[in-house]
């Protein structure tokens, strides 16, 4: 019997599926994919064929498309060094896309073990349903065998005749009509049943598929993933090597130095009664760890130049003023969180982004001390003065961060008063020590605390790269 209901079976999916097909309209499946992807990687009813069908292609495209972009951008890399900022401020965009590689290795990972599951359920499910559909076959066909033989003319009629009474006559009737009506009844569970397990097939068939281009899908963007991340690395690892140097060949004065000079000259006597503090005040209270000292990276990140020292802190951290002074400068014109490769930080130093410049007096000594990337409207005014421990910004994560933290960086500037250094500031943001190699050539420490020179922040603060505090 199961070798005739598999014949009746043989009903080609592909035409069903075409006919459908022909009579849907494109969807994008980009604007939801979750709802899709918990319609289709199940079992499905009959009028989802082709929506889950069209679903599936859609979902085998995007790997293929993700393993081409790859591999173009591989190709690419070849010209990193020479176009690092170009790739850097793609980070974020390579990174969104490992973000969403692994949400669907997430989700293919469970439509394996789904449809491992619903196919050996289905599988059972055929063969109850086959025989089933085989025990009312046979029932049909022993009932017809008995009746041919009984319901002959002759027998038929003397079945009737032999009737004892008109009542008895009419049940004779009756039980032939009943016998009938019965068979058309099996008859019609037999056509539906077999009409179930033709639809479980064609579902069978379809999960089938459906499983193996998944795990396909799966394996490919497992290995476009691992790759990416590998790419992304590169490009950090790059970027922060040639960091120091880019901002070397940036615009080292600032863009509105005659407004700012109007402003010193009306707290030139106020900068006069400044009195200098004792020793250094870390310009965080607590809750941070420091990420990154200098002079150099972490060899996680490629080790590049680093002219200062970051301390890692959530958003929205209070900076202090580590010694009292003066807000020499600041610039306000970045969102919190900016990115890799970000250049906003104009009119101050591009790639800063909020920032804020301390003239400061300690121990008789002045000192220039940048902050970067602060979070958005929390600096403080240019011409401010400010004491040891006034809060004068809160940790962002503007400019050219992948994270929030305050980039700080400490130079000498010499021994004469805050007023004489402001007003003869001409609106160098490094005040005179420089960055890139200029900046590494002034240290203090290789040119015997000649100002203006660079101080290692890490020795300023008292604090350990890659400790908490």
């Amino acid at each position: 019997m199961r070798k005739f209901i598999k014949t009746v079976l043989i009903i080609p999916l592909s035409l069903l599926i075409f006919s459908t097909m022909i009579t849907t309209s494109a969807i994008d499946f980009s604007k939801n994919e979750e709802y899709y992807e918990k319609l289709c990687f199940g079992t499905i009813s009959k009028e989802n064929y082709t929506v889950c069908q069209q679903f599936q292609a859609y979902i085998n495209q995007k790997a293929k498309d993700a393993k081409a972009n790859l591999t173009k951008l591989q190709a690419d890399l070849k010209n990193l060094k020479s176009d690092i900022v170009t790739y850097a401020q793609k980070v974020n965009e390579y990174e969104a896309t490992i973000v969403e590689l692994e949400r669907q290795i997430r989700v293919l990972t469970d439509s394996i073990y789904f449809l491992e599951y619903n196919i050996n359920s289905l599988e059972y499910q055929i063969v109850v349903r086959e025989d089933n559909a085989e025990t009312i076959d046979r029932g049909i066909r022993d009932r017809l065998v008995v009746m041919q033989g009984f319901l002959s003319v002759n027998g038929y009629i003397e079945f009737i005749m032999n009737a004892t009474s008109f009542s008895d006559l009419i049940r004779r009737i009756e039980g032939i009509y009943d016998t009938t009506t019965y068979d058309k009844e099996q008859i019609k569970e037999l056509q539906i049943e077999i009409e179930r397990i033709k639809t479980d097939k064609e579902e069978l068939e379809r999960q089938k598929t459906v499983l193996v281009e998944n795990r396909v899908n799966l394996e490919m963007n497992q290995d476009t993933m691992a790759q990416l991340k590998i790419e992304v690395e590169k490009i950090i690892i790059e970027f922060k090597q040639q960091e120091a140097q880019l901002m070397a060949l940036q615009a080292e004065l600032i863009s509105d130095l005659n407004e700012v000079q109007e402003k010193l000259k009306k707290v030139s006597a106020a900068l006069n009664a400044v009195v200098t503090s004792t020793g250094f005040m870390r310009p965080v209270a607590s809750g941070y760890r420091i990420s990154a000292g200098a002079w150099y990276y972490p060899a996680s990140f490629g080790g590049g130049r680093h002219m200062g020292v970051d301390f890692a802190a959530p958003v929205g951290t209070p900076l202090r003023a580590v010694g009292n002074g003066i807000i020499l400068y600041s610039a306000n014109g970045c969102p919190t969180y900016g990115f890799l490769g970000s250049t906003c930080g104009s009119p101050g130093s591009r790639s800063g982004g909020n920032q804020t410049f301390l003239l400061t007096s300690v121990n008789n000594k002045t000192y220039w001390i940048i902050y970067f990337h602060l979070e958005k409207d929390t600096v403080r005014p240019i011409g401010t003065i400010v004491n040891q421990g006034d809060q004068i910004g809160r940790v962002g994560s503007s400019g050219n961060s992948t994270g929030p933290h305050l980039h700080i960086e400490v130079v000498y500037v010499g021994t004469n008063t805050l007023n004489h250094y402001a007003s003869n500031w001409k609106g160098d943001l490094s005040f005179g020590a420089g960055w890139g190699d200029t900046g590494w050539s002034r240290r203090c420490e290789v040119n015997g605390n000649q100002p203006p020179c660079r101080l290692n922040p890490l020795n300023v603060f008292n604090v350990v790269f890659g400790q908490s505090y």
